[in-house]
Protein backbone atom coordinates (compact mmCIF):
# COMPACT_ATOMS: atom_id res chain seq x y z
CA UNK A 1 0.00 0.00 0.00
CA UNK A 2 1.17 3.55 -0.70
CA UNK A 3 2.13 5.90 2.12
CA UNK A 4 -0.27 8.63 3.22
CA UNK A 5 0.73 12.01 4.61
CA UNK A 6 -1.85 11.47 7.36
CA UNK A 7 -4.55 8.99 8.35
CA UNK A 8 -7.76 10.13 10.03
CA UNK A 9 -9.63 7.51 12.05
CA UNK A 10 -13.39 8.02 12.26
CA UNK A 11 -15.60 10.05 9.94
CA UNK A 12 -17.72 11.82 12.55
CA UNK A 13 -17.85 15.60 12.27
CA UNK A 14 -14.47 16.11 13.96
CA UNK A 15 -12.66 13.48 11.89
CA UNK A 16 -14.30 14.58 8.67
CA UNK A 17 -13.29 18.17 9.37
CA UNK A 18 -9.70 17.17 10.16
CA UNK A 19 -9.50 15.21 6.90
CA UNK A 20 -10.95 18.11 4.91
CA UNK A 21 -8.56 20.58 6.49
CA UNK A 22 -5.50 18.44 5.74
CA UNK A 23 -6.68 17.64 2.20
CA UNK A 24 -7.37 21.33 1.56
CA UNK A 25 -3.74 21.97 2.55
CA UNK A 26 -2.67 19.60 -0.25
CA UNK A 27 -1.86 16.55 1.86
CA UNK A 28 -2.48 12.96 0.78
CA UNK A 29 -5.16 11.77 3.21
CA UNK A 30 -6.84 8.49 4.11
CA UNK A 31 -10.09 8.61 6.11
CA UNK A 32 -11.00 5.33 7.83
CA UNK A 33 -14.52 4.50 9.01
CA UNK A 34 -15.51 1.21 10.64
CA UNK A 35 -19.21 1.59 9.80
CA UNK A 36 -20.82 1.25 6.40
CA UNK A 37 -21.97 4.88 6.52
CA UNK A 38 -19.83 7.92 7.28
CA UNK A 39 -20.74 10.75 9.63
CA UNK A 40 -21.09 9.34 13.14
CA UNK A 41 -24.03 11.25 14.65
CA UNK A 42 -24.26 13.37 11.50
CA UNK A 43 -26.36 10.87 9.63
CA UNK A 44 -29.96 9.75 9.17
CA UNK A 45 -32.03 6.57 9.21
CA UNK A 46 -35.32 5.46 7.66
CA UNK A 47 -38.42 4.08 9.36
CA UNK A 48 -41.34 3.47 7.07
CA UNK A 49 -41.78 6.47 4.81
CA UNK A 50 -39.87 8.79 7.19
CA UNK A 51 -36.18 9.70 7.15
CA UNK A 52 -35.08 10.96 10.56
CA UNK A 53 -32.00 13.02 11.33
CA UNK A 54 -30.07 11.13 13.98
CA UNK A 55 -28.95 14.19 15.92
CA UNK A 56 -28.95 17.61 14.28
CA UNK A 57 -31.43 20.00 15.86
CA UNK A 58 -29.83 23.32 15.00
CA UNK A 59 -26.50 24.38 13.54
CA UNK A 60 -24.82 27.30 15.30
CA UNK A 61 -22.44 30.04 14.03
CA UNK A 62 -23.15 29.31 10.38
CA UNK A 63 -24.40 32.60 8.92
CA UNK A 64 -25.33 33.00 5.27
CA UNK A 65 -23.62 33.80 1.94
CA UNK A 66 -21.70 37.06 2.24
CA UNK A 67 -22.10 37.00 6.02
CA UNK A 68 -20.68 33.66 7.14
CA UNK A 69 -19.94 33.26 10.84
CA UNK A 70 -16.97 31.27 12.19
CA UNK A 71 -18.18 27.77 11.29
CA UNK A 72 -19.75 28.97 8.05
CA UNK A 73 -16.37 30.35 6.96
CA UNK A 74 -14.80 26.97 7.70
CA UNK A 75 -17.38 24.81 5.91
CA UNK A 76 -18.46 27.03 3.06
CA UNK A 77 -15.34 29.09 2.30
CA UNK A 78 -12.35 26.98 3.38
CA UNK A 79 -13.76 23.52 2.65
CA UNK A 80 -16.07 24.75 -0.16
CA UNK A 81 -18.88 22.34 0.67
CA UNK A 82 -22.00 22.22 -1.47
CA UNK A 83 -24.91 22.27 1.01
CA UNK A 84 -28.46 23.61 0.98
CA UNK A 85 -29.39 25.25 4.28
CA UNK A 86 -32.69 26.24 5.89
CA UNK A 87 -32.47 29.14 8.34
CA UNK A 88 -34.67 28.95 11.44
CA UNK A 89 -36.43 32.29 12.09
CA UNK A 90 -36.77 31.77 15.84
CA UNK A 91 -34.58 30.89 18.81
CA UNK A 92 -37.10 28.88 20.77
CA UNK A 93 -40.40 28.71 22.55
CA UNK A 94 -40.16 27.88 26.23
CA UNK A 95 -43.00 26.81 28.48
CA UNK A 96 -42.56 26.66 32.23
CA UNK A 97 -42.69 28.32 35.62
CA UNK A 98 -39.75 30.41 36.85
CA UNK A 99 -38.35 30.37 40.39
CA UNK A 100 -40.48 33.43 41.16
CA UNK A 101 -43.62 31.42 40.48
CA UNK A 102 -44.50 33.14 37.20
CA UNK A 103 -45.62 30.94 34.32
CA UNK A 104 -44.24 31.79 30.87
CA UNK A 105 -45.13 30.59 27.41
CA UNK A 106 -42.68 32.70 25.45
CA UNK A 107 -41.46 32.73 21.87
CA UNK A 108 -38.06 34.32 21.25
CA UNK A 109 -37.43 35.41 17.64
CA UNK A 110 -34.03 35.78 16.00
CA UNK A 111 -32.35 39.17 15.70
CA UNK A 112 -30.77 41.06 18.60
CA UNK A 113 -33.31 43.89 18.69
CA UNK A 114 -36.18 41.41 18.31
CA UNK A 115 -34.99 39.42 21.31
CA UNK A 116 -34.56 42.55 23.44
CA UNK A 117 -38.08 43.75 22.66
CA UNK A 118 -39.66 40.31 23.16
CA UNK A 119 -37.94 39.95 26.54
CA UNK A 120 -38.93 43.46 27.64
CA UNK A 121 -42.55 42.66 26.81
CA UNK A 122 -42.39 39.41 28.78
CA UNK A 123 -40.34 40.80 31.70
CA UNK A 124 -40.70 44.59 31.99
CA UNK A 125 -37.48 46.32 33.00
CA UNK A 126 -35.21 43.84 31.20
CA UNK A 127 -34.38 46.01 28.18
CA UNK A 128 -31.36 47.82 29.66
CA UNK A 129 -29.58 44.72 31.07
CA UNK A 130 -30.39 42.82 27.87
CA UNK A 131 -28.63 45.52 25.84
CA UNK A 132 -25.66 45.33 28.19
CA UNK A 133 -25.65 41.55 27.84
CA UNK A 134 -25.49 41.72 24.05
CA UNK A 135 -22.73 44.36 24.21
CA UNK A 136 -20.69 42.01 26.40
CA UNK A 137 -21.54 39.07 24.13
CA UNK A 138 -20.35 41.04 21.08
CA UNK A 139 -17.05 41.80 22.81
CA UNK A 140 -16.65 38.15 23.81
CA UNK A 141 -17.35 37.12 20.22
CA UNK A 142 -14.79 39.60 18.85
CA UNK A 143 -12.20 38.40 21.38
CA UNK A 144 -12.96 34.77 20.53
CA UNK A 145 -12.59 35.52 16.81
CA UNK A 146 -9.26 37.26 17.40
CA UNK A 147 -8.02 34.45 19.61
CA UNK A 148 -9.17 31.87 17.05
CA UNK A 149 -7.21 33.65 14.30
CA UNK A 150 -4.03 33.86 16.38
CA UNK A 151 -4.05 30.91 18.79
CA UNK A 152 -1.44 29.01 16.76
CA UNK A 153 0.90 32.00 16.38
CA UNK A 154 3.16 30.93 19.22
CA UNK A 155 3.62 29.71 22.79
CA UNK A 156 4.62 31.39 26.01
CA UNK A 157 7.44 30.14 28.25
CA UNK A 158 5.14 27.60 29.94
CA UNK A 159 3.92 26.09 26.67
CA UNK A 160 0.51 27.75 26.66
CA UNK A 161 -0.94 29.66 23.73
CA UNK A 162 0.65 33.10 23.66
CA UNK A 163 -1.75 35.95 24.41
CA UNK A 164 -0.81 39.59 24.00
CA UNK A 165 -2.30 40.77 27.29
CA UNK A 166 -1.75 44.47 26.56
CA UNK A 167 -3.63 44.15 23.27
CA UNK A 168 -6.47 42.25 24.93
CA UNK A 169 -6.67 44.82 27.73
CA UNK A 170 -6.95 47.57 25.13
CA UNK A 171 -9.37 45.92 22.69
CA UNK A 172 -11.33 43.48 24.89
CA UNK A 173 -11.16 44.76 28.51
CA UNK A 174 -14.51 43.28 29.57
CA UNK A 175 -13.60 39.90 28.11
CA UNK A 176 -10.63 39.63 30.46
CA UNK A 177 -12.70 40.85 33.40
CA UNK A 178 -15.59 38.42 33.18
CA UNK A 179 -15.03 35.75 30.51
CA UNK A 180 -14.30 33.01 33.02
CA UNK A 181 -16.91 34.06 35.57
CA UNK A 182 -20.09 31.91 35.66
CA UNK A 183 -22.77 32.93 33.21
CA UNK A 184 -25.48 33.58 35.78
CA UNK A 185 -23.11 35.53 38.05
CA UNK A 186 -22.34 37.97 35.23
CA UNK A 187 -26.04 38.34 34.41
CA UNK A 188 -26.79 39.26 38.02
CA UNK A 189 -23.88 41.69 38.06
CA UNK A 190 -25.42 43.65 35.17
CA UNK A 191 -28.83 43.68 36.83
CA UNK A 192 -30.61 41.03 34.79
CA UNK A 193 -34.03 40.11 36.25
CA UNK A 194 -34.13 36.60 37.66
CA UNK A 195 -37.05 35.63 35.41
CA UNK A 196 -34.94 36.51 32.35
CA UNK A 197 -32.06 34.45 33.72
CA UNK A 198 -34.42 31.47 34.02
CA UNK A 199 -35.64 31.96 30.44
CA UNK A 200 -32.09 32.24 29.04
CA UNK A 201 -30.91 29.24 31.04
CA UNK A 202 -33.11 26.76 29.15
CA UNK A 203 -30.26 26.53 26.61
CA UNK A 204 -28.23 24.56 29.16
CA UNK A 205 -29.04 21.27 27.42
CA UNK A 206 -27.29 22.51 24.25
CA UNK A 207 -24.01 22.68 26.18
CA UNK A 208 -24.77 20.25 28.97
CA UNK A 209 -23.62 22.55 31.75
CA UNK A 210 -24.76 24.17 34.95
CA UNK A 211 -24.94 27.90 34.21
CA UNK A 212 -24.13 28.70 37.83
CA UNK A 213 -20.67 27.22 37.08
CA UNK A 214 -20.06 27.47 33.33
CA UNK A 215 -18.06 30.43 32.02
CA UNK A 216 -19.90 33.46 30.67
CA UNK A 217 -18.06 33.56 27.35
CA UNK A 218 -19.21 30.11 26.21
CA UNK A 219 -22.95 30.65 26.60
CA UNK A 220 -22.81 34.36 25.63
CA UNK A 221 -21.05 33.46 22.39
CA UNK A 222 -23.48 30.66 21.57
CA UNK A 223 -26.56 32.78 22.31
CA UNK A 224 -25.20 35.63 20.18
CA UNK A 225 -24.44 33.28 17.28
CA UNK A 226 -27.99 31.92 17.33
CA UNK A 227 -29.52 35.38 17.71
CA UNK A 228 -27.40 37.25 15.17
CA UNK A 229 -26.82 34.61 12.49
CA UNK A 230 -29.92 32.41 12.97
CA UNK A 231 -29.92 28.65 13.64
CA UNK A 232 -29.77 26.45 10.54
CA UNK A 233 -30.48 22.90 9.41
CA UNK A 234 -29.62 20.99 6.25
CA UNK A 235 -32.50 20.57 3.82
CA UNK A 236 -31.81 16.84 3.52
CA UNK A 237 -30.76 16.00 7.12
CA UNK A 238 -27.22 16.10 8.45
CA UNK A 239 -26.40 13.17 6.16
CA UNK A 240 -26.30 15.79 3.39
CA UNK A 241 -23.64 17.65 5.36
CA UNK A 242 -21.57 14.49 5.77
CA UNK A 243 -21.85 13.45 2.13
CA UNK A 244 -20.89 16.96 0.98
CA UNK A 245 -17.68 16.49 2.96
CA UNK A 246 -17.06 13.05 1.48
CA UNK A 247 -17.58 14.36 -2.07
CA UNK A 248 -15.19 17.22 -1.39
CA UNK A 249 -12.54 14.83 -0.07
CA UNK A 250 -12.76 12.82 -3.27
CA UNK A 251 -12.39 16.02 -5.32
CA UNK A 252 -9.25 16.83 -3.33
CA UNK A 253 -7.78 13.37 -4.03
CA UNK A 254 -8.29 11.87 -0.58
CA UNK A 255 -9.28 8.24 -0.05
CA UNK A 256 -12.21 7.15 2.12
CA UNK A 257 -12.40 3.53 3.27
CA UNK A 258 -15.72 2.47 4.79
CA UNK A 259 -16.22 -0.82 6.66
CA UNK A 260 -12.58 -0.58 7.65
CA UNK A 261 -11.70 -0.61 11.35
CA UNK A 262 -8.44 0.82 12.66
CA UNK A 263 -7.03 -1.63 15.20
CA UNK A 264 -3.75 -0.08 16.24
CA UNK A 265 -1.62 3.02 15.71
CA UNK A 266 1.80 1.43 15.29
CA UNK A 267 5.15 2.89 16.36
CA UNK A 268 8.78 1.87 15.93
CA UNK A 269 11.09 0.99 18.81
CA UNK A 270 11.63 4.71 19.49
CA UNK A 271 7.92 5.44 19.79
CA UNK A 272 7.66 7.21 16.43
CA UNK A 273 4.40 6.56 14.58
CA UNK A 274 4.93 4.51 11.43
CA UNK A 275 1.40 3.47 10.46
CA UNK A 276 -2.00 2.04 11.29
CA UNK A 277 -3.13 -1.59 11.40
CA UNK A 278 -6.55 -1.90 9.76
CA UNK A 279 -8.98 -4.53 8.55
CA UNK A 280 -7.47 -3.97 5.10
CA UNK A 281 -3.89 -4.38 6.28
CA UNK A 282 -1.09 -2.07 7.38
CA UNK A 283 -1.24 1.55 6.21
CA UNK A 284 1.99 3.56 6.31
CA UNK A 285 1.94 7.08 7.76
CA UNK A 286 3.71 9.18 10.38
CA UNK A 287 0.68 11.27 11.38
CA UNK A 288 -2.71 10.18 12.75
CA UNK A 289 -5.81 12.04 13.94
CA UNK A 290 -8.43 9.93 15.73
CA UNK A 291 -12.03 11.03 16.13
CA UNK A 292 -12.13 8.97 19.30
CA UNK A 293 -12.58 9.72 22.98
CA UNK A 294 -8.97 10.28 24.17
CA UNK A 295 -9.30 7.79 27.04
CA UNK A 296 -10.33 5.12 24.56
CA UNK A 297 -7.58 6.15 22.16
CA UNK A 298 -4.84 6.00 24.78
CA UNK A 299 -5.91 2.66 26.27
CA UNK A 300 -7.06 0.73 23.19
CA UNK A 301 -5.71 2.35 20.03
CA UNK A 302 -2.11 3.31 20.68
CA UNK A 303 0.89 1.00 20.40
CA UNK A 304 2.40 0.41 23.87
CA UNK A 305 5.64 1.92 22.57
CA UNK A 306 3.88 5.30 22.25
CA UNK A 307 4.21 6.93 25.66
CA UNK A 308 1.28 8.88 27.05
CA UNK A 309 2.49 11.41 29.67
CA UNK A 310 1.21 10.79 33.20
CA UNK A 311 -0.06 14.37 33.33
CA UNK A 312 -2.36 13.66 30.40
CA UNK A 313 -3.83 10.58 32.09
CA UNK A 314 -4.41 12.57 35.29
CA UNK A 315 -6.10 15.37 33.36
CA UNK A 316 -8.48 13.01 31.61
CA UNK A 317 -9.30 11.19 34.85
CA UNK A 318 -10.16 14.55 36.45
CA UNK A 319 -12.57 15.50 33.70
CA UNK A 320 -16.22 14.50 33.91
CA UNK A 321 -17.99 12.77 31.04
CA UNK A 322 -20.45 15.01 29.22
CA UNK A 323 -24.16 14.50 28.81
CA UNK A 324 -26.10 11.56 27.42
CA UNK A 325 -29.40 11.62 25.56
CA UNK A 326 -32.71 9.86 25.24
CA UNK A 327 -34.18 10.54 21.79
CA UNK A 328 -37.61 9.73 20.45
CA UNK A 329 -37.99 10.10 16.67
CA UNK A 330 -41.66 10.46 15.79
CA UNK A 331 -43.42 10.44 12.42
CA UNK A 332 -47.00 11.78 12.35
CA UNK A 333 -49.57 11.15 9.62
CA UNK A 334 -50.80 14.75 9.79
CA UNK A 335 -49.12 17.98 8.65
CA UNK A 336 -48.01 20.79 10.93
CA UNK A 337 -50.79 22.90 9.42
CA UNK A 338 -53.44 20.33 10.32
CA UNK A 339 -52.05 20.03 13.85
CA UNK A 340 -51.62 23.77 14.39
CA UNK A 341 -47.87 23.48 15.07
CA UNK A 342 -45.91 26.65 14.28
CA UNK A 343 -42.82 26.39 16.53
CA UNK A 344 -39.60 24.71 15.43
CA UNK A 345 -37.98 24.33 18.87
CA UNK A 346 -39.93 24.03 22.12
CA UNK A 347 -38.21 23.78 25.50
CA UNK A 348 -40.48 22.19 28.10
CA UNK A 349 -38.64 21.98 31.42
CA UNK A 350 -41.79 22.35 33.50
CA UNK A 351 -39.79 24.33 36.04
CA UNK A 352 -37.62 27.14 34.64
CA UNK A 353 -34.83 26.64 37.17
CA UNK A 354 -31.42 25.66 35.81
CA UNK A 355 -30.20 24.48 39.21
CA UNK A 356 -33.10 22.08 39.69
CA UNK A 357 -33.09 20.92 36.09
CA UNK A 358 -29.37 20.20 36.21
CA UNK A 359 -29.80 18.30 39.48
CA UNK A 360 -32.82 16.38 38.16
CA UNK A 361 -30.82 15.43 35.06
CA UNK A 362 -29.00 12.98 37.32
CA UNK A 363 -32.24 11.05 37.79
CA UNK A 364 -34.39 9.04 35.41
CA UNK A 365 -37.61 9.58 37.36
CA UNK A 366 -37.30 13.31 38.12
CA UNK A 367 -35.97 14.38 34.73
CA UNK A 368 -38.75 15.41 32.36
CA UNK A 369 -36.97 18.41 30.78
CA UNK A 370 -37.55 17.73 27.10
CA UNK A 371 -36.65 19.66 23.97
CA UNK A 372 -39.02 19.12 21.05
CA UNK A 373 -37.97 19.87 17.47
CA UNK A 374 -40.50 19.86 14.61
CA UNK A 375 -38.52 19.88 11.35
CA UNK A 376 -41.39 20.60 8.93
CA UNK A 377 -41.94 24.04 10.45
CA UNK A 378 -38.85 25.33 8.61
CA UNK A 379 -38.40 22.57 6.04
CA UNK A 380 -41.69 21.43 4.48
CA UNK A 381 -39.82 18.61 2.72
CA UNK A 382 -38.51 17.09 5.96
CA UNK A 383 -41.11 14.32 5.54
CA UNK A 384 -43.68 13.25 2.93
CA UNK A 385 -46.50 15.66 2.13
CA UNK A 386 -49.23 15.63 4.77
CA UNK A 387 -46.90 14.29 7.49
CA UNK A 388 -44.66 15.65 10.25
CA UNK A 389 -41.22 14.59 11.52
CA UNK A 390 -40.27 15.55 15.06
CA UNK A 391 -37.92 14.55 17.87
CA UNK A 392 -38.10 14.58 21.67
CA UNK A 393 -34.81 14.87 23.57
CA UNK A 394 -34.05 14.39 27.27
CA UNK A 395 -30.59 15.19 28.63
CA UNK A 396 -28.84 13.22 31.39
CA UNK A 397 -25.67 14.29 33.21
CA UNK A 398 -25.07 10.93 34.90
CA UNK A 399 -25.07 7.30 33.80
CA UNK A 400 -28.63 6.67 35.00
CA UNK A 401 -29.29 4.27 32.12
CA UNK A 402 -26.46 2.05 33.31
CA UNK A 403 -28.74 0.71 36.05
CA UNK A 404 -31.54 -0.35 33.66
CA UNK A 405 -31.68 -4.12 33.10
CA UNK A 406 -32.11 -5.65 29.67
CA UNK A 407 -35.44 -7.05 30.82
CA UNK A 408 -36.78 -3.56 31.63
CA UNK A 409 -35.07 -1.65 28.82
CA UNK A 410 -37.91 -1.49 26.27
CA UNK A 411 -40.47 -0.81 29.00
CA UNK A 412 -38.40 2.05 30.41
CA UNK A 413 -38.06 3.71 27.00
CA UNK A 414 -41.81 3.53 26.48
CA UNK A 415 -42.53 4.97 29.94
CA UNK A 416 -40.23 7.93 29.37
CA UNK A 417 -41.67 8.71 25.96
CA UNK A 418 -45.23 8.53 27.26
CA UNK A 419 -44.29 10.99 30.00
CA UNK A 420 -42.77 13.61 27.67
CA UNK A 421 -45.58 13.08 25.14
CA UNK A 422 -48.16 13.81 27.85
CA UNK A 423 -46.21 16.93 28.87
CA UNK A 424 -46.12 18.13 25.27
CA UNK A 425 -49.85 17.71 24.79
CA UNK A 426 -50.64 19.36 28.14
CA UNK A 427 -48.25 22.31 27.65
CA UNK A 428 -49.08 23.08 24.02
CA UNK A 429 -52.67 21.85 23.74
CA UNK A 430 -51.66 20.02 20.55
CA UNK A 431 -52.80 16.38 20.45
CA UNK A 432 -50.52 14.04 18.50
CA UNK A 433 -50.78 10.64 20.20
CA UNK A 434 -53.57 9.54 17.85
CA UNK A 435 -51.62 10.27 14.65
CA UNK A 436 -48.25 8.63 15.37
CA UNK A 437 -47.33 6.50 12.37
CA UNK A 438 -43.68 5.71 13.13
CA UNK A 439 -41.60 5.93 16.27
CA UNK A 440 -38.04 4.96 17.12
CA UNK A 441 -36.34 5.53 20.45
CA UNK A 442 -32.64 5.76 21.27
CA UNK A 443 -31.05 5.75 24.71
CA UNK A 444 -27.44 6.22 25.85
CA UNK A 445 -27.12 2.46 25.23
CA UNK A 446 -27.89 3.11 21.56
CA UNK A 447 -25.26 5.84 21.26
CA UNK A 448 -22.71 3.73 23.16
CA UNK A 449 -23.26 0.87 20.71
CA UNK A 450 -23.07 3.09 17.63
CA UNK A 451 -20.38 5.58 18.69
CA UNK A 452 -18.34 3.49 21.12
CA UNK A 453 -18.23 6.36 23.63
CA UNK A 454 -18.03 5.79 27.41
CA UNK A 455 -21.54 5.46 28.88
CA UNK A 456 -22.98 6.64 25.55
CA UNK A 457 -21.83 10.21 26.07
CA UNK A 458 -22.24 12.43 23.01
CA UNK A 459 -20.79 15.68 24.37
CA UNK A 460 -17.25 14.60 25.31
CA UNK A 461 -16.33 16.18 28.64
CA UNK A 462 -18.39 18.55 30.74
CA UNK A 463 -17.67 22.27 30.51
CA UNK A 464 -17.56 23.70 34.04
CA UNK A 465 -15.92 26.33 36.24
CA UNK A 466 -12.40 24.86 36.17
CA UNK A 467 -12.47 23.15 32.78
CA UNK A 468 -13.56 25.94 30.42
CA UNK A 469 -13.37 26.41 26.67
CA UNK A 470 -10.92 29.30 27.04
CA UNK A 471 -8.59 27.38 29.36
CA UNK A 472 -8.69 24.37 27.02
CA UNK A 473 -7.79 26.50 24.01
CA UNK A 474 -4.98 28.14 25.96
CA UNK A 475 -3.47 24.71 26.63
CA UNK A 476 -4.32 23.22 23.23
CA UNK A 477 -0.83 21.89 22.48
CA UNK A 478 -0.17 20.76 26.06
CA UNK A 479 -3.33 18.63 25.99
CA UNK A 480 -2.30 16.99 22.70
CA UNK A 481 1.21 15.97 23.79
CA UNK A 482 1.97 13.03 21.46
CA UNK A 483 3.96 14.03 18.40
CA UNK A 484 2.17 12.86 15.27
CA UNK A 485 -1.01 11.78 17.06
CA UNK A 486 -4.06 13.91 17.97
CA UNK A 487 -7.64 13.25 19.03
CA UNK A 488 -10.62 15.32 17.93
CA UNK A 489 -14.40 15.44 18.13
CA UNK A 490 -16.73 16.31 21.00
CA UNK A 491 -13.90 15.76 23.49
CA UNK A 492 -11.94 18.59 21.91
CA UNK A 493 -11.07 21.93 23.42
CA UNK A 494 -14.09 23.81 22.11
CA UNK A 495 -16.59 21.35 23.48
CA UNK A 496 -19.64 19.80 21.91
CA UNK A 497 -22.13 20.42 19.14
CA UNK A 498 -21.86 20.18 15.37
CA UNK A 499 -20.21 23.58 14.92
CA UNK A 500 -17.69 23.03 17.71
CA UNK A 501 -16.64 19.56 16.58
CA UNK A 502 -15.99 20.82 13.04
CA UNK A 503 -13.80 23.52 14.58
CA UNK A 504 -12.11 20.96 16.86
CA UNK A 505 -11.19 18.83 13.84
CA UNK A 506 -9.71 21.82 12.05
CA UNK A 507 -7.69 22.70 15.18
CA UNK A 508 -6.08 19.25 15.24
CA UNK A 509 -5.31 19.40 11.53
CA UNK A 510 -3.52 22.71 12.13
CA UNK A 511 -1.41 21.11 14.87
CA UNK A 512 -0.52 18.19 12.60
CA UNK A 513 0.44 20.56 9.78
CA UNK A 514 2.61 22.45 12.26
CA UNK A 515 4.37 19.22 13.25
CA UNK A 516 4.79 18.19 9.61
CA UNK A 517 6.48 21.52 8.88
CA UNK A 518 8.68 21.19 11.96
CA UNK A 519 9.75 17.66 11.03
CA UNK A 520 10.49 18.73 7.45
CA UNK A 521 12.77 21.51 8.69
CA UNK A 522 14.60 19.10 10.98
CA UNK A 523 14.87 16.45 8.24
CA UNK A 524 12.89 13.82 10.14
Amino acid sequence: MSKFDAVVIGSGTGGLSAALSLATAGKKILLLEQHNMPGGCATSFVRGRFEFDASLHEFCSLGSPGNWAMTGKLLMEKYKLDIDWCLVPELYRCIGTTRSGKHFDLRLPCGVENVIQAMEKAVPGSEKPMRTFFELAEECSAAYDYFNDHMLDGLDKKGYTFVDESLFMKKFPNFLRMAEYPFNKVLRKIGMPEDVIDILDVYWTYIGADYERMSFVHQAWMFLMYTKYYPAICTRTSHELTMAGIRRLHELGAEVWLNTKAHKVVADENGKIIGVETDAGFVETNYVIANVNPQTAYTKLLDKRIRVPDSEIKRLNAQKHGVRFFEAYVGLNKSVEELGIRDYTIFMPGVLDNGKNFEWSKSMDLNTHSVVVIYNVVNPEASPKGTTAMTFTITYTEDVWGTVSQRDYAKKKTEIFQKVLANFEADTGIIIHDCIEEIEMASPWTFCNFLGTPQGTVYGFEINDWDTMVSRLMSLRKEQPIHGFKTCGASGARGDGFNQTYLNGNDMAMLILEEMEQDAKEGK
